[in-house]
């Protein structure tokens, strides 16, 4: 009875310790979120009108606006807490991917003591409450997606997990029957999080055959496929519904997007080669964190440093490190596994099931990490913009125990006769020691951010009294400008309403065709383009030279009828014809 108290008391500190952990994260995150850190971006502003029109236009939206294979949780999660805090802003939207971070922290915490041991699920959280608020892990932006796929992805290898461990052969029919209700919620995941996000299929896939594995009769024989497949519909239900609405099939999008290649693509772009290449020297690092030569391709979001042999070489170190950490993990893990199916001997059957499951639900995680490099290679994802892209392999920060294992392994363990064991235990301490310290120095770059983000807010608010100066409530612009000012506005007594043009001036990217139509019939509405090109991406919304031939040629053909006003790094072109 002793021994069982000891025991109680010991998972129980180890419980008190995560809930610091991930306190002391979520508290860093709201910080940085009050802070006004990261700077918005019209993607986020988009997710925070759906949260207004949820909030108080009485609307039910099913999909992000103009992306038709993306949920929008982080919408009703902001609707929520903008009434909660008194009204619409980034800062409540933000708290909604916040709390989704919280249930992300805790579910790794849970499956990473129940396949590895809580000690590692502790070093786990401590590494993960800094990864995700380093550089470019920005997962405090409303922009969909990269929150909900760690949090449906990792808790689908929770629920596999479990059902896995708990699987019998012989149990009365009544057990049989609540077992068929975990698979009815692992489909529910699974859909939920295929509506959210397609970029966790890896992870989805992994989990399934986990299940085929260890619970293939229950699930063939004893109807628990048609009961998951039952969850899955219910989880897309949305998507479903959407698909109906519209006439076509969201995925369908999806798919076609991520096969075809941008248009400016050059044909060494398009090569397998250069695909592998900007994935490991770019979006392998910016997923998994890496604060070394930042590359985000979009100015307004970060710094991007010019790529160069120096850069090259750190970041292709850096990758090179994480799959060495995968190939060990899975090596480690192969040889136990052939381990316990030799020596069987003294070890009960349910034993034995339950070290089969933990060695496979492992070799599934660093499966899931694998497979989702391989379908990003085969994409479009790292054709150009690798930085930017990286966001779709988020979920490799699922497989982190699996990562951390291999060292954690051989830091706790020394044997002072061997030479290599000394070797291993003290290089392994001194890699976790650094890595430590590099996602620790990520966390400190996100503060030394903030004077950044803050004045990127403070510019947005004297462009809006400019506008607000010259009565202009309608204009067209481009993506990045226009949506992050109608949410500054939003609900204001001096709404803006915007539409969307390209470096042509054609409408492109008009993600809401209300806003679209209001523009069009309004009276007369300006032109505004960016001087300032780290405002916008130069090579598709660089609107000035195309609406300065426009001004010039309609002026010399009619007269005086555009005005030229200077704002701070916009140009206004405003039709105010002579009376």
């Amino acid at each position: 009875m002793r021994d069982i108290g000891l025991l109680y008391r010991k998972f129980h500190s180890y419980g008190l310790i995560a809930a610091a952990i991930i306190a002391i994260a979520l508290a860093l995150r709201v910080i940085l979120v009050l802070l006004h850190w990261p700077a918005t971006n019209s993607d986020e502003g988009i997710m925070a009108i759906i949260a207004n029109d949820i909030a108080y236009h009485g609307k039910s939206p099913l999909m992000f606006y103009g992306q038709d294979y993306m949920g929008v949780i982080e919408a009703y999660l902001g609707a929520f807490f903008y009434h909660l805090t008194g009204g619409p802003s980034i800062t409540a939207l933000r708290l909604g991917v916040i709390l989704l971070m919280g249930l992300f922290f805790i579910i790794m915490y849970r499956l990473t003591s129940l396949i590895y041991n809580p000690k590692l699920a502790l070093m786990t959280l401590a590494f993960l409450g800094v990864i995700t608020l380093s550089y470019v892990g920005r997962l405090v932006l409303g922009t969909g997606g990269s929150a909900e796929t760690l949090v449906f992805g990792s808790l689908s290898f929770l629920v596999a997990a479990y059902l896995s461990y708990t699987y019998k052969r012989q149990v009365p029919i009544k057990t049989r029957l609540l077992r068929l209700l975990g698979y009815l919620l692992f489909g529910i995941i699974v859909g939920l999080g295929i509506w959210s996000d397609m970029v966790g299929l890896a992870l989805y896939a992994m989990a399934t055959l986990l299940l085929l594995v260890f619970c293939w009769r229950e699930i063939f024989i004893w109807g628990g496929w048609l009961v998951g497949l039952l969850g899955g519909a219910i989880g897309l239900l949305p998507t479903i519904i959407y698909s109906l609405q519209i006439g076509k099939s969201p995925i369908d999008d999806l798919l076609g997007k991520a096969e075809s290649a941008p248009l400016s693509a050059t044909p060494e772009q398009l090569s397998l080669w250069h695909k592998i290449v900007e994935t490991f020297q770019v979006s392998l690092p910016t997923a998994t964190a890496s604060p070394f030569c930042p590359v985000i391709e979009y100015p307004f979001m970060g710094d991007n440093t010019r790529r160069s042999l120096g850069c090259g070489i750190i970041q292709s170190s850096w990758s090179i490190g994480y799959v060495l950490l995968i190939i060990a993990s899975i090596t480690i893990t192969i040889i136990a596994l052939r381990y316990l199916r030799k020596n069987r001997e003294g070890v009960s059957e349910a034993e034995q099931h339950q070290k089969q499951v933990t060695y496979v639900t492992r070799l599934c995680m660093l499966g899931s990490a694998i497979l989702a490099l391989l379908i990003y290679i085969n994409s479009a994802g790292p054709v150009n913009q690798p930085g930017y892209h990286a966001r779709y392999i988020i979920s490799l920060l699922v497989a982190t125990p699996a990562i951390l294992a291999p060292l954690y392994d051989a830091a706790r363990h020394l044997r002072q006769e061997l030479k290599w064991a000394r070797l291993r235990f003290y290089g392994s301490r001194a890699i976790l020691v650094a890595l430590a310290v590099i996602f620790i120095a990520g966390t400190w770059i996100a503060f030394t951010e903030v004077p950044k983000a803050q004045a990127a807010s403070a510019r947005r608010e004297h462009l809006i009294s400019q506008l607000t100066a010259l009565h202009v409530s309608y204009l067209y612009t481009d993506y990045w400008t226009c949506y992050s000012l109608v949410v500054a506005t939003m609900n204001t007594s001096h709404p803006i309403t915007c539409a969307v043009i390209d470096d042509q001036l054609s409408n492109k990217h008009n993600r809401i065709k209300s806003f679209e139509t209001a523009v069009d019939h309004s009276k007369r509405p300006p032109f505004m383009c960016a001087t300032d090109l780290s405002l916008t991406t130069k090579d598709t919304y660089n609107c000035l030279p195309a609406a300065t031939a426009l001004v010039k040629k309609t002026n010399d053909k009619i007269g005086r009828y555009f005005v030229r006003h200077v704002l701070d790094g916009y140009i206004l072109y405003r039709p105010e014809p002579r009376s």
